[in-house]
């Protein structure tokens, strides 16, 4: 990551009230939108080409553009899905790289491993195993994620390390043992991780992969922050600006805001915490805004421009062609306009119901402000009451700091004791007030008893740490 980039966005954002609202990426990512836009050009008039769209596919994924990467990769599956000019592997591989697009999604849930399924299957018979070992290292991510099957996560990378792609592959390897070091951490196996990691690090700087140098000194410093060696974690975090890395930058630059804000908690440092977690929430809106705009309208200024003079030219021509032809256009125009009143003529009749139907909604709006009036009245009792449970035991809501399953069990912590009893999740969170949510499957939280979270986990006023599950957000 190019420290150049982070003083001009550090000053610009400085500068102004909304800063998220007035920085494009084309503030950061200048010569990969003129890429885009020059491959554009030159597919123009011309039969579609499938090796330059996995081109224009790759840039938008390297500038965390993951909706129109998507839609790149799409075209061209849809193409070759019905007949295949692709070579095997370059198929195989456009399979992969949809599916970890479609999943690389910041708080994405509705991955569908739709493609990860379709490459199992085609490649499930062949003498080489790296695909076999991409697919269990995908199989991973997702047992990782979740914190009760962190055993079924360590089985899976076990298995991975005995194939031969990953003994002859040192890029892969890199990529296993950094996910290894990452399960390690979250075990709280701290030596353990950081060996895997400084030897993903080793092999990442003999190939050269930057990205992967940069993934790696960011989990050594989550591997310290979780010691509570906060000045060490800075450290590391620190490093990554001397890393020559161009891909993910603005990601990459939120995960390092969040983890630095998390050293500096650490540390009693509330001056640059502060920073970090405006910087954090700032490059959150520019990832989330520009996402809502998934066919990337900054990128084809130019291209839209060669098609205004395009459209000039063309109705330079159809004028001549009308000056031939006025009867029949004089006529065509008669006839829209003919349908033209015929359409005013049906709006006022309709107008009159429309400002009945406008009348009713206001009446219908103050009814649901009533409404919603007394059920913010029923949340404040209810938020102050008690429930009753199977051991006729009572437990006083705003005491209560969170609830976790245990098989057929809950434990329930309050503030001053612990309750544990029979009983279902799904069944005590209907007797559960809103401020009470079920951040993971097995754990319902307090949000009044909220001390700090990321999005990985939340830690509450008692020092507990709540596993979040992927997708949730408060």
């Amino acid at each position: 990551m190019k420290k150049l980039i982070f003083i001009l966005f550090a000053q610009f954002v400085l500068a102004q009230q909304n800063p998220q609202d007035s920085i494009s990426y084309e503030y950061f990512y200048e010569k990969e939108l003129q890429q885009i836009v020059s491959l554009k050009q030159q597919q123009i008039g011309r039969s579609f080409n499938p090796k330059k769209q996995l081109e224009i596919a790759e840039i938008y994924k390297r500038i965390n553009c993951e909706d129109s990467a998507y839609a790149a990769y799409y075209k061209v599956f849809d193409k070759e899905f019905k007949k295949l000019t692709l070579s095997d592997d370059a198929f195989n591989e456009l399979l992969f790289s949809l599916h970890t697009t479609e999943s690389s999604k910041h708080n994405y849930n509705k991955d569908r491993r739709y493609f990860l399924e379709l490459l199992k299957q085609r490649t499930i018979k062949g003498t080489n195993d790296q695909w076999l070992a991409k697919i269990e290292n995908e199989r991973f991510k997702d047992y990782f994620i979740d914190s009760l099957k962190l055993g079924k996560a360590k089985e899976i990378i076990n298995g991975i390390k005995k194939t031969n792609y990953y003994q002859s592959n040192s890029t892969f390897r890199s990529v296993i043992l950094l996910n290894e070091g990452n399960l390690n951490t979250k075990i709280n196996n701290f030596k353990i991780a950081e060996s895997n990691l400084f030897h993903a690090l080793d092999l990442a700087k003999q190939n050269k992969d930057y990205l992967r140098q940069v993934y790696c000194l960011i989990n050594l410093g989550v591997n310290e922050n979780k010691q509570k060696n906060y000045t060490k974690a800075l450290s590391y975090f620190d490093q990554i600006e001397s890393i020559p890395n161009s891909k993910y930058n603005i990601k990459i630059a939120r995960i390092i805001a969040s983890n630095k804000g998390n050293a500096y908690y650490g540390l009693k440092d509330s001056v640059n915490l502060k920073h970090q977690d405006d910087l954090y929430y700032k490059l959150d809106n520019i990832i989330s805004d520009f996402s809502k705009n998934s066919n990337f309208y900054e990128i084809d200024v130019a291209y839209q421009t060669k098609e205004k003079d395009k459209k000039i030219e063309e109705l330079s021509s159809f004028k001549k062609t009308f000056n031939t032809n006025k009867i029949v256009y004089s006529v065509l125009l008669f006839l829209v306009f003919l349908l033209a009143l015929y359409s005013f003529v049906r709006w006022k009749k309709s107008d009159k119901t429309k400002k009945l139907l406008n009348k009713e909604n206001q009446s219908l709006s103050i009814e649901n402000k009533k409404t919603k009036h007394e059920l913010e009245t029923v949340k404040s009792i209810v938020t102050n009451d008690f429930i009753l449970l199977k051991n006729k035991s009572k437990v006083y809501l705003e005491a209560l700091i969170y609830v976790k399953s245990d098989g057929h069990y809950l434990n329930l912590y309050t503030t001053s004791k612990k309750e544990f009893v029979r009983g279902k999740i799904s069944e005590i969170e209907k007797q559960l007030p809103p401020n009470f949510v079920k951040c993971h499957r097995s754990y319902i939280i307090n949000k009044n008893y909220i001390k700090q979270y990321n999005s990985m986990e939340v830690i509450m006023t008692n020092g507990q740490d709540i596993p979040l599950s992927r997708g949730f957000k408060f």
